[in-house]
């Protein structure tokens, strides 16, 4: 099982503010869509929970203490990633604790970089390290504002 996290990040590491995405980017949610259909994403509560339901033609997977009727939900990321073993790629898709717990673990990365600082409760974890020493840039597209960076681990 490959681990892909995927995130848009405001330059100061911003994710998320008050469970809502601080910006709308139309072509960062059309990438999202097209790289995570058709497999399963790893998520926070929070996350499901701003996301307002599941996405469909993914298999959705929430990290919560919480029972979850109608929900695939595991209390602890090594038991969800225990579920999804047969799995061949899983996306991380928040929220910023997640993240942090599996960024280490992660082999591929699918980032945009927002080109602007922006008010939020929610960040995603230090990564410059990361893509500098352990990840190689396998694509970069500019774009007006922001830009989709893909990383594979070395």
């Amino acid at each position: 099982m490959k681990i892909a996290i995927i995130a848009a990040i405001g330059k100061n590491r911003v994710i998320g503010n008050d469970g809502k995405i601080p910006w709308h980017i139309s072509d960062d949610l059309k990438r999202f869509k097209k790289l995570t259909s058709g497999h399963a994403i790893l998520m926070g509560r929070k996350t499901f929970e701003s996301l307002g339901r599941q996405l469909a033609n993914r298999r959705n997977v929430v990290i919560t203490s919480r029972t979850m009727p109608g929900l695939e939900s595991y209390r602890s990321i090594p038991e969800a990633l225990n579920a999804l073993a047969n799995e061949e790629k899983i996306f991380v898709i928040g929220g910023g604790q997640i993240y942090a717990e599996l960024l280490d673990r992660a082999d591929e990365l699918f980032l945009t970089m927002v080109d602007k600082e922006v008010d939020g409760d929610t960040f995603f974890p230090p990564y410059e390290e990361l893509v500098i020493t352990k990840f190689k840039l396998t694509n970069k597209e500019e774009q007006d504002g922001y830009t989709f960076m893909d990383y594979r681990k070395v």
